[in-house]
């Protein structure tokens, strides 16, 4: 597998190397603010940060599979900066009782900590008209689940499932914010924030539309991009005159109250 591979400039395998990008002074950040490590002697925080990449790096299905993989050798153990590969009783412990918020600090001080050079290496396509401006994308995913193995996530009569409300960064070309709920929560109510800075683009699908949401964006100069309800009652203040030869993909201008 290519992520125990060492190269010639390393002696370290793929993995350590990724987790050597996360500055140790940030995950002891997270875990003083939190407390995470207080009475564990065995699964600290870093431990269990370390077998939820390798988990999800190396796919892995199951926490046998990820106590399996880091046991494969007592080289790879120390490789990873482990004392022992966790039994798959120890991470489900961990995963039951550790503060979540933990991992969530952490990850917000790495996009502050990595955020101007991931916009700088991003190649996204720049329109010199908004390049100063911060563009945010909204939307979310529905997950199915089998709804007699998770019975909390109840969706329908006989169905279950998970909705993934995330916020992409245009800039970062990553998302800055992900909020699980269950399936049922709407898409306007997945978000706690929804007004943002002066300068700030807002794209999202018209299952955000909320006309309370938008007298608010407006009075903080917030611009959104939407569409519209078919339902809406709106009337046209001004038709705008469309560009010659320039964005001829716009349809229609208008002005509305």
């Amino acid at each position: 597998m290519s992520l125990f591979r060492r190269n010639k400039n390393s002696n370290k395998p793929v993995i350590r190397q990724v987790i050597d990008l996360i500055p140790r002074f940030i995950i002891t950040k997270a875990i003083n603010r939190y407390q995470s490590d207080k009475y564990c002697h065995k699964y600290k925080t870093y431990d269990q940060l370390v077998a939820l990449l390798f988990g999800q790096l190396c796919k892995c299905s199951t926490l046998e599979d990820i106590s399996v993989g880091i046991g494969v050798s007592e080289t790879f153990i120390s490789d990873l900066g482990l004392e022992q590969s966790p039994a798959k009783s120890t991470m489900s412990d961990g995963n039951k009782k550790r503060n979540w918020q933990v991992f969530e600090q952490l990850f917000n001080e790495l996009l502050k900590y990595y955020g101007s050079s991931l916009a700088k290496y991003s190649n996204q396509t720049v329109i010199e008209d908004v390049k100063s401006l911060t563009i945010l994308i909204r939307d979310s995913s529905t997950v199915s689940l089998c709804l007699s193995m998770f019975d909390w996530a109840k969706f329908r009569t006989a169905k279950g499932g998970i909705k993934i409300h995330t916020q992409w960064d245009e800039a970062m070309m990553l998302p800055n914010l992900v909020n699980i709920t269950e399936a049922s929560v709407h898409d306007s109510k997945g978000f706690e924030q929804v007004v943002f800075e002066k300068g700030t683009i807002i794209i999202e699908d018209k299952g955000y539309w909320d006309f309370g949401v938008i007298r608010d964006r407006i009075k903080a100069e917030n611009t959104f991009v939407t569409r519209i309800k078919d339902n809406t009652v709106y009337q046209v203040i001004e038709e705008l005159e469309l560009p010659d030869k320039v964005d001829q993909h716009i349809l229609i201008d208008k002005l509305i109250t």
